[in-house]
């Protein structure tokens, strides 16, 4: 495994995983609902896109015009809509798509050295049961890592899980989670590094994650 580093972009975190997350793997970015898994994964990119790194946000929630419209609203993501390096591609799981269908999409573009999925609970939708959902889960995860420099698979929680119940934590090299914390009754975002292959890192600190104008970071304090 490669020594080298991808850095996040997402201001205080690269310090926490020296540096940033390790080439060659997948990553778990998990979260309830408007947590801001989308607009990390973005940042992500826009890191990428900055180096002009070939990137690709796979969306099955949102469309293009939908997912720049959020980056509109951020100024350093901005810099996702002028990069020909960039793409989205939003796919329709109307209809019934299977991993291999769905790495076969993946093999019609070149190479990426940053690629988020958003979200890997839908694209597995159609496995049958839950040994099929992480036998497949395997296999997409194998073949992201001599794909793609790094992947990002955000992932939908429920109650402070840090995956969806089904293996997500244990198949992926590292594990993002965000959720919200009621600090002074006020909700405060709040972000763990659960888990992190090949990284000597802090783990289950939280710590304070702050989403404005000027882009994503993590704040000065620790939350215990």
């Amino acid at each position: 495994m490669s020594s080298q580093r991808v850095t996040t972009g997402i201001r205080g975190l690269n310090e926490l995983i020296e540096g940033g997350f390790p080439k060659e793997t997948v990553i778990l970015v998990s979260g309830g609902p408007g947590t801001g898994k989308t607009l990390f994964g973005l940042s992500f990119l826009a890191e990428g896109s900055k180096k002009n790194e070939r990137s690709c946000y796979i969306s099955f929630n949102e469309n293009e015009q939908g997912l720049l419209r959020a980056c509109s609203r951020i100024n350093p993501l901005q810099v996702v809509s002028k990069n020909e390096t960039f793409v989205i591609k939003s796919i329709d799981l109307g209809s019934d798509i299977s991993v291999t269908r769905f790495i076969d999409i993946i093999e019609q573009f070149p190479s990426f050295e940053r690629l988020v999925i958003d979200n890997i609970n839908k694209l597995l939708l159609f496995a049958e049961d839950k040994r099929q959902y992480r036998t497949q889960l395997d296999t997409l995860t194998r073949y992201l890592r001599e794909k793609v420099g790094c992947t990002l698979l955000i992932c939908e929680t429920e109650n402070d899980r840090i995956d969806a119940g089904l293996g997500e934590a244990f198949e992926c090299d590292g594990v993002i989670n965000i959720s919200f914390l009621e600090f002074e009754e006020k909700p405060r975002r709040i972000l763990r590094v659960e888990k992190m292959r090949y990284t000597s890192f802090e783990p289950k600190v939280a710590h304070d994650f702050v989403i404005d104008r000027k882009g994503l970071k993590l704040g000065d304090k620790k939350i215990i």
